[in-house]
Order: C-alpha cells, then sequence, then structure tokens
C-alpha cells in the first residue's frame, strides 16, 4: 500500500464524497486526495496527475462511470479502480468489471466493512464487497415456494418514484429523507423481489399489484 501516493474521488453527491474521503485518510493518511463531481472534472484531473487509485461512482451526471474506467486503464494500467457505488445488481456489477474496474463496493456497508474490503483489493483479495458476495450467492440458491411480499409505505414511495425514472438522490429529496436512507428502502425491496435491477423491481412490483407508477 505504500506505492498509493495520489487518490482520486469520483463522486458527484458532496456528502457521500467526504464520507469516502474519510475512510480514505483512514486506510491511506497523508495522501493527496483529490475530488472530481463529473466525468469531465475526473478527466481534467488525470491530466495533470497520475493516480494510482480511483474510487469511481457509476451514476455521473454526464456518464457512466465504467467509461472512465476503461479510458484510464488504458494509460495508467496499474492504477486501481474501484467501483463504489449503491448498484447490487448484476447488470452494473458485470459492466465495470468488464471495464477494468479492479473492485466493487457498495456505499452502503459500514465504515469498517468498507476499508477493510478496499485493503483487500489492494492487496489482492477478491474484488467484491461482502454484501455484493452474498447477494450473487443468493441469486443461484432454490427458490421452493414465493411467499407473500409486503412492502412498507417508505419502500413503496421510493420504488414508485424510481418506477418513473426518478434518481434515487431525487427521489430522497422528494420524500425528505436521506440519500442513504432512500438507497436502503430500495435495497430491501430488490432483497423481498428477488430482483437485481429496477427494471425488474418495477415489472415485478407492477404485476403483484404493489405499485401504480403512471
Amino acid at each position: 500500500m505504500n506505492d498509493i501516493d495520489k487518490i482520486l474521488i469520483i463522486e458527484d453527491i458532496p456528502e457521500v464524497s467526504v464520507w469516502l474521503h474519510a475512510q480514505i485518510n483512514t486506510l491511506f493518511p497523508h495522501r493527496q486526495i483529490d475530488h472530481a463531481e463529473s466525468l469531465a472534472a475526473a478527466n481534467k484531473a488525470i491530466s495533470q496527475y497520475t493516480y494510482e487509485l480511483v474510487l469511481v461512482d457509476l451514476g455521473l451526471p454526464d456518464g457512466h462511470g465504467s467509461t472512465f474506467i476503461s479510458a484510464y486503464k488504458a494509460i495508467a494500467p496499474s492504477a486501481f479502480c474501484v467501483v463504489t457505488t449503491i448498484f447490487d445488481d448484476a447488470d452494473h456489477l458485470i459492466r465495470a468489471l468488464r471495464a477494468g474496474a479492479d473492485g466493487y463496493l457498495l456505499k452502503d456497508d459500514s465504515e469498517s466493512e468498507f476499508i477493510e474490503q478496499l485493503s483487500g483489493i489492494i492487496g489482492g483479495r477478491p474484488p467484491l464487497s461482502a454484501s455484493i458476495a452474498r447477494y450473487l450467492l443468493q441469486q443461484y440458491r432454490p427458490i421452493n415456494d414465493e411467499p407473500d411480499i409486503v412492502l412498507t409505505q417508505r419502500e413503496t414511495d421510493v420504488l414508485t418514484l424510481a418506477a418513473k425514472g426518478l434518481s434515487v438522490k431525487h427521489a430522497a429529496d422528494l420524500l425528505g429523507i436521506s440519500y442513504y436512507t432512500a438507497a436502503g428502502y430500495l435495497k430491501e425491496v430488490y432483497r423481498k423481489l428477488q430482483v437485481n435491477s429496477r427494471a425488474e423491481a418495477t415489472v415485478k412490483a407492477v404485476n403483484l399489484g404493489l405499485i401504480n407508477p403512471k
């Protein structure tokens, strides 16, 4: 880990960027840590410095984080590009890994889990958050009977807004709750419905009569 000198955090939500900075500073004290809130800002940063570690959000205002990963790995193949996201579905995971991501971590992991997983990625251990690994394993377990699915009011509210195309942040703002709380509700909806994407959740919830996004 002594080879990590410069670190770039690509994250468009200031509060999350501050949280990531704190975690990184715990693991890599006294390093240069820069921030970029968009792909454009990230590209400007890498035109000035070469970063040994980059934390990349996937849903950025001007594009998908995987686009940055594939481009940066082409010019700095030894750099660690680690996704930090709320998306726990296979589509986002596979796209990121195909782009060259060295790791895939969830923002709603605990601080201790996040630091341990990131340290492991730098040390060469498997590149998945523990919660992502558990989630993927769960998808391959046989399900004999699908129980009745009940969503709480807040879970219904978040899913309904997500089904209309709103981002988690926008949904959270409309509901007057924090980004992390809204992301937690959506993650719980995915678990209850046994799906791994917003589209699947919407279709299944509509078919079950759980939401009416119109």
